[in-house]
């Protein structure tokens, strides 16, 4: 993603934390129609309801037209004029791997059976690229196949836990053997996704395509071939309650053109025997970005709602539409992920289910991705299984218009060595490193500030837009500083305020199977 100067960032992220979204007249507009379509009843009491996860790749707020973004989005915007927009969406942990980790089982990233048995004695995880879903573990699809759905997965994985087999130096896409370990890294992606109880897995990136053993030709999104899988489940389903976990790449790098303009057969599992024609071409994206005066390094965007409209389209053709619950939310916000930042960790969240979300409907209360799991139970009817553990509550009662039996007044953010609480107007960031990495930096051999995940320099330079990121304690008012520039927490005046922020992280810290600094021994 092309990275924003400091102007596009302060102001982007001040949009975003003050609820910038549809005008209040396109919100009138919508919420003045009528609350249920004619069939919506007789729908939902012929089966249970479908449900589709959308959960995008390093979507900005800036990157929705429906959050203000100068952006050719309009399926993805109508989510917000036909349901329910959430101003304060949050993801727990603010990078690719555990973000996913704690929709697809509805846990925070610490709970991961592979953390648990690499974090040494005495000390705390790091939170990274580093949860993996195997075997047994507890996930919501496999809760929705037991009672009877259909599950499906199209995209990027990222939670893969058999490896991938290397290429030789500088592979050619023509080599043989360069195709055969494609292909079984393919069959192996796929093996990757149904261990977590997916009846269905197809378009799979088992990682960022840049990550993955691919020859340099083929890194490349293929947005029409994930729309066209998905299509494929959705119409394979359509007699049974089926659950869609619809991850698409886009818009995480690589960037807009380099994928428009590449080969249109290219994906992960090698060449198709032609290009597919699921939704508009990429010539066509172009045609309609440039005539609206978007920027080119945002016409993907409008590739991957065309991608969204197919979707919509089919579930309208076999009249589906008014019995599928669709949430969707970004894994994270790209300008400051990797940390607890409102510019990593607050992010689109929406919400549609005719007839029972109020179209044009918004919500300011504080949700999050660990929210997804209890949340598709509660709306299927699935008592939650004795033996699961959600981290993340049912925001049902919020989507409904109705008051939630407990009000939530905070959430636990935590990624790198950090932890961080939210409230409604503020945040609390504690950097705190295990005993190991303290003492390498007492001993000189890391810098006295290291990067939040204790190296030497930040994984995506974020402290360039924070002036607080080396602090040990950090403070802000989101109110008046929504962009995180004023770190308050030595200020005397915010002392009790500090406090309170820190006795919040000691009571999540209590519920943790790990010590974390001074706040759980």
């Amino acid at each position: 993603m092309p990275s924003l100067s400091r102007r596009q960032f302060v102001s982007s992220i001040g949009a975003a934390a003050a609820g910038a979204a549809l005008s209040s007249k396109a919100f009138a507009q919508a919420a003045s129609a009528p609350a249920t379509r004619a069939n919506a009843t007789a729908t939902a009491a012929r089966r249970r309801p479908n449900v589709i996860v959308i959960f995008t790749d390093d979507m900005d707020f800036a990157e929705l037209g429906c959050y203000g973004g100068k952006v050719l989005t309009p399926h993805m915007d109508s989510l917000a004029l036909d349901g329910m927009l959430l101003t304060r969406g949050y993801v727990s942990s603010a990078v690719c791997t555990p973000s996913r980790y704690n929709v697809v089982t509805g846990q925070y990233a610490w709970r991961a059976p592979n953390l648990k048995r690499t974090t040494k004695p005495g000390s705390w995880p790091l939170i990274s690229w580093n949860p993996r879903v195997q075997q047994g573990d507890q996930t919501l699809a496999r809760m929705l196949q037991a009672a009877g759905y259909r599950t499906g997965m199209v995209g990027k994985w990222h939670l893969g836990a058999k490896p991938l087999q290397k290429l030789p130096e500088n592979p050619r896409p023509d080599d043989p053997e360069v195709q055969r370990i494609v292909r079984e890294n393919y069959a192996t992606a796929v093996a990757n996704v149904k261990l977590a109880g997916f009846d269905y897995a197809d378009a799979v990136y088992n990682q960022n395509a840049e990550g993955m053993p691919l020859p340099a030709e083929w890194v490349v999104h293929n947005q029409d071939w994930v729309t066209a899988k998905a299509l494929e489940f959705v119409e394979q389903s359509k007699d049974q309650p089926f659950f869609l976990y619809y991850a698409p790449t886009i818009p995480h790098s690589p960037g807009s053109m380099e994928s428009l303009t590449s080969d249109p057969r290219i994906t992960t599992a090698g060449l198709l025997d032609k290009p597919l024609e699921v939704q508009p071409s990429r010539e066509d994206v172009l045609k309609r970005t440039r005539a609206a005066g978007v920027d080119d390094r945002d016409a993907f965007l409008t590739w991957l709602d065309d991608g969204v409209g197919a979707i919509f389209k089919k579930l309208e053709e076999l009249r589906l539409a008014d019995n599928t619950l669709i949430l969707f939310v970004s894994d994270n916000a790209n300008i400051a992920k990797y940390t607890c930042y409102e510019g990593g960790a607050h992010v689109p969240f929406m919400a549609r289910w005719p007839g029972r979300i109020r179209p044009g409907s918004r919500c300011d209360q504080l949700v999050c991705n660990l929210d997804v799991a209890p949340t598709v139970l509660d709306a299927c009817g699935i008592p939650t299984p004795k033996d699961a553990v959600f981290d993340g509550r049912s925001i049902l009662p919020l989507l409904e218009g109705r008051k939630p039996s407990i009000e939530r007044d905070h959430l636990l953010l935590e990624v790198a060595y950090t932890h961080g609480i939210v409230t409604e107007g503020w945040k609390y960031i504690a950097v705190r490193f295990p005993p190991e990495i303290q003492a390498k930096i007492e001993s000189g051999e890391l810098p006295e500030r290291p990067s939040q995940e204790g190296k030497k320099e930040s994984h995506y330079g974020t402290e360039r837009n924070y002036p607080g990121y080396y602090d040990r304690d950090q403070l802000y008012d989101l109110r008046k500083d929504p962009s995180e520039q004023h770190n308050l927490a030595s200020e005397p005046k915010y002392k009790a305020k500090l406090e309170e922020m820190k006795a919040l992280l000691r009571k999540e810290a209590a519920t943790l199977p790990y010590p974390f600094g001074e706040f759980k021994s």
